[in-house]
């Protein structure tokens, strides 16, 4: 009889990135260098956009991308396009550079395992539109893959239950896959360094300060939605939410210790890293 002793679950930390900084080399080696780092420590999930791609090539292929409130409109002949770059194009680029760094990458869309599905959002602007919200989470695929040891990297792509293509914002599937999969951490990495007011960067951000910052107007635009959904996240049982940037190596470690960016937690904070309770 075995008398080893089981394993504890290590803390879950999901990522998300945004297309630019997925077309961009020179910020993705020392990002997978911080990747490499924080698997020693964590079962990770990396999520990516790659709108600004998208709207280029459709350009060039003839289409006029249509946004309404800042989402993309895909109509049934764009969500070709959309899924060939996504899925295609750019999670393909990001899994062979990880894997050249070192990273056992292994490239997924919602369709894959059914790893999530979506609903269409219907009729926007007099137009049917193949842009949807997640309706369903299947996180075997997930699991498997984290326990032989890979790293799963998720576009934004998945499919509603006839068969059909759906395009998700990939902010709302991290978020959602955060929840599920039960994420001690969800970080959002983009081209702002976390939430300002005046030229400072506010480095925590408590439920009660949340609603107060937007009240105020100090967090405004874009910013709200994802002040929001950090809230949400935080009620739904993720630890914590990091909104910044990355700036080069090391910059994920400060990311989580809180020397950048900006951390969304409730007003009991959680142990650091995991270390001293495990999920």
């Amino acid at each position: 009889m075995s008398t080893a002793t089981p394993q504890a679950p290590r803390p879950r930390f999901t990522v998300k990135i945004g297309g630019r900084m997925a077309e961009q080399e020179e910020q993705l080696r020392p990002f997978a260098a911080d990747l490499k780092d924080l698997r020693s420590e964590y079962d990770l999930v990396l999520v990516h956009g790659g709108g600004a791609e998208v709207t280029r090539i459709s350009e060039q292929l003839g289409f006029r991308p249509v946004f309404h409130e800042g989402i993309r409109v895909t109509t049934r002949e764009e969500m070709d396009v959309v899924e060939m770059i996504l899925s295609g194009k750019v999670n393909k680029r990001l899994v062979r550079l990880f894997q050249a760094c070192g990273l056992p990458a292994v490239g997924l869309c919602g369709a894959d395992g059914r790893l999530y599905s979506g609903r269409s959002l219907g009729v926007i602007r007099d137009l049917e539109t193949r842009t949807g919200q997640v309706s369903g989470m299947e996180l075997g695929v997930l699991r498997c893959l984290l326990q032989e040891g890979y790293f799963p990297v998720v576009s934004s792509t998945t499919m509603d239950e006839e068969g059909g293509g759906i395009n998700i914002n990939a902010d709302t599937v991290a978020f959602e896959l955060a929840c599920a999969w039960g994420s001690e951490t969800l970080m959002f990495l983009s081209d702002i360094p976390g939430v300002l007011k005046g030229d400072a960067v506010i480095p925590r951000l408590a439920p009660e300060q949340v609603k107060s910052e937007i009240r105020e107007g100090t967090i405004n635009g874009g910013m709200i939605p994802k002040a929001t959904s950090a809230l949400e996240a935080l009620k739904r049982g993720v630890g914590r939410v990091i909104v910044g940037q990355y700036g080069g190596r090391g910059s994920l470690q400060a990311l989580l210790e809180g020397t950048m960016g900006t951390r969304f937690e409730a007003a009991e904070a959680r142990p650091e890293s995991g270390k001293d309770e495990q999920r």
